[in-house]
């Protein structure tokens, strides 16, 4: 499943007829999370308004609709009932975990939210609860000081990027992101650029070393 996908022309046409249905907002909403079958999502349904009597017909029918709009795919099969069956199910999953429809303003396509340092902090707090030693708050706040200067640096380097390619007359959504993200960094002046890479690095090296020496909930720490 990609992080974003940009839809322009049919495509968004289609996406837009498509997600004009509570039932199919609520399928997409579900395949974002994990993969599931067409019997998983009409017990799915069934939990959201028990009143209603959902037939697997009407959610094969929404199944068809989010794929010919390029909102789900077919994900692998799953055995039917207990497992025991050779009959097997089609797994459906969200081609993207979020879905932006490009109208021509180019700068408006998504990239990231910039940080400040009170959110900064309780995402890095956050991390806590996966596993990773942050040995005292000091840690932590220098972790968050080291986030916030990264993405300061990271937000310059974007409006430099935006300028270079507003002398782009045409370029195709996808193509232009792709591109912001990279012109982003090489477009950093010198000092910048060096204290980028050198933030980037410190902060890493932190984060790994507090993933590796952490213990408890997260089962990937070894």
């Amino acid at each position: 499943m990609d992080a974003v996908k940009i839809l322009t022309g049919d495509e968004a046409i289609l996406a837009v007829r498509a997600l004009n249905d509570e039932s199919r907002r609520q399928i997409l909403h579900a395949l974002r999370a994990r993969r599931m079958t067409t019997t998983e999502l009409c017990e799915f349904m069934d939990r959201q308004d028990p009143k209603k009597d959902v037939k697997p017909q009407t959610v094969r029918y929404h199944l068809k609709e989010l794929e010919r709009s390029g909102l789900i795919r077919q994900d692998g099969y799953a055995p039917t009932g207990n497992g025991d069956s050779h009959i097997q199910q089609k797994q459906w999953r969200a081609t993207a975990e979020s879905i932006f429809i490009a109208t021509g303003d180019m700068e408006s396509l998504p990239d990231r939210v910039p940080f400040d340092l009170e959110r900064t902090l309780d995402l890095v707090g956050t991390v806590r609860g996966l596993g990773f030693h942050l040995a005292d708050d000091a840690t932590v706040e220098d972790l968050a000081q080291l986030f916030v200067e990264h993405d300061g640096l990271w937000q310059r380097g974007r409006d430099s990027a935006k300028r270079v390619l507003e002398n782009i007359p045409e370029i195709e959504p996808t193509v232009y992101v792709t591109l912001r993200r990279l012109l982003t960094v090489v477009t950093l002046n010198n000092q910048d650029y060096l204290r980028y890479w050198e933030v980037a690095r410190e902060m890493t090296d932190k984060f790994r070393r507090a993933f590796r020496n952490g213990k408890g909930t997260n089962p990937e720490v070894y």
